[in-house]
């Protein structure tokens, strides 16, 4: 399994068998990133705004999940769990689903922009291998609602996502407030946008791993 970060929330994820799909597609100009044009079977939508639902960079006419669902995308296994936007029930921002994959035998949970502390969807999603989480604050959980998550869920690896870069265009914090809630033998600053995965991951503690923004 591959998987790419795109900027932002957008993730493309790669099977061994070539079923690529695409997480939370952005409108560059409102997030600040660049997203080239990119192909893809499949895309999900964890809520519709605009730094999450823009279809602008995707070529073709893949399917589009965007509820709750469960469903077999070629090899890969896809379910989705409904939760909130913020911590009123949605009064403040509406709804968010979280997908989670079964790509090449490894599971991996997006959790869009969650901005609640759900014990129900951690029962749901609890022990997966790859957990691509927000960390930013200001519209979904910050760094320490984040840990509470992974301490929780205990993913093999959490790749944290939805934090501020310097082209961002709006105000959300980096991603340091996140890492340093960690050990620094459990970050991982990778030097590229890919994180191949091979197997399922057997390190006993779970470990951090920062991407690189994919550029075309």
């Amino acid at each position: 399994m591959k998987l790419q970060y795109m900027g932002h929330s957008c993730f493309r994820i790669i099977s061994e068998m070539g079923t690529t799909i695409v997480c939370d597609p952005f409108n560059s100009q409102m997030v600040g990133i660049d997203l080239p044009k990119i192909g893809c079977d499949v895309v999900t939508i964890s809520h519709h705004h605009d730094d999450h639902d823009c279809l602008d960079s995707i070529k073709g006419n893949p399917a589009q999940l965007d509820g709750e669902i469960s469903c077999l995308a070629d090899d890969v296994v896809v379910d989705s769990f409904a939760s909130f936007h913020d911590k009123q029930k949605g009064k403040l921002r509406g709804t968010n689903h979280v997908f989670r994959f079964v790509v090449d035998g490894i599971s991996v949970v997006h959790m869009g922009d969650i901005g609640e502390l759900n014990l129900q969807l951690v029962d749901q999603i609890a022990g997966c291998d790859v957990l691509l989480l927000p960390v930013g604050g200001t519209y979904t959980v910050d760094a320490t609602d984040a840990k509470w998550y992974v301490d929780r869920v205990c993913p093999k690896i959490v790749v944290p996502m939805h934090y501020k870069t310097p082209m961002h265009n709006f105000e959300i914090d980096t991603v340091e407030s996140f890492l340093h809630l960690f050990d620094d033998q459990d970050v991982v600053r990778h030097a590229s946008e890919t994180l191949v995965l091979n197997d399922v991951p057997t390190n006993q503690t779970t470990k951090v791993i920062t991407l690189e923004i994919y550029q075309d």
